[in-house]
């Protein structure tokens, strides 16, 4: 806990989608609390042993999503830490964004808390409509941050659950039944 009787967390957020042009948009949430390092050099671990190493899920090959995704379901330092939203029929792609952060943080929260939130491609300008967003929807922002995929662990880890569950909800994909088995276990919450 901080100094202030503040549990601190972070939240670290990516989505995927607009290239649906609004048919499918979804936004993952990944948290990270006091374990947070010891959960960053998992990932890293699993990076390296999955070789999907800090590749972006779009760039990596088929055999290395499913190592990667297979050895972070299996490992109890992300249970309870993984969420996820999904659309249909909307462009309202920020706004989506920040109503998925802040069931997700709503979720797993324990008062008093704050949180600092790290959004994949966020820019400058957009920070603060997010974080205004956020704390119209009461949720405690101490930081809201962009973040690009190649310089953060937990942020490819949110790019990878967005591409996990995109495959997973298109029926037709080799990742779909771990999906469904990851919901079933609780592993991944919808929010």
């Amino acid at each position: 806990m901080s100094e202030s009787g503040h549990r601190k967390f972070y939240a670290y957020i990516d989505e995927t989608g607009q290239d649906t042009n609004g048919d499918l948009f979804i936004v993952t949430v990944v948290m990270a609390g006091e374990h947070r390092e010891t959960m960053r050099q998992r990932l890293a671990q699993i990076e390296r042993s999955s070789n999907k190493k800090a590749r972006k899920w779009s760039k990596a090959r088929q055999q290395q999503r499913e190592a990667y995704i297979r050895q972070v379901l299996q490992s109890d330092e992300f249970i309870g830490t993984i969420y996820f939203s999904k659309y249909r029929v909307s462009k309202a792609y920020v706004d989506l964004t920040i109503l998925s952060t802040a069931k997700a943080i709503l979720d797993h929260a324990e008062e008093p808390y704050q949180a600092t939130i790290f959004v994949d491609g966020l820019g400058r300008t957009e920070r603060h409509r997010f974080s205004a967003g956020l704390r119209k929807l009461r949720v405690r922002v101490q930081k809201v941050r962009g973040s690009k995929d190649e310089s953060e662990e937990f942020i490819r880890l949110a790019d990878a659950i967005a591409g996990f569950v995109r495959s997973g909800l298109q029926h037709h994909t080799p990742l779909n039944t771990l999906f469904r088995q990851a919901i079933a276990n609780g592993f991944i919450k919808e929010v």
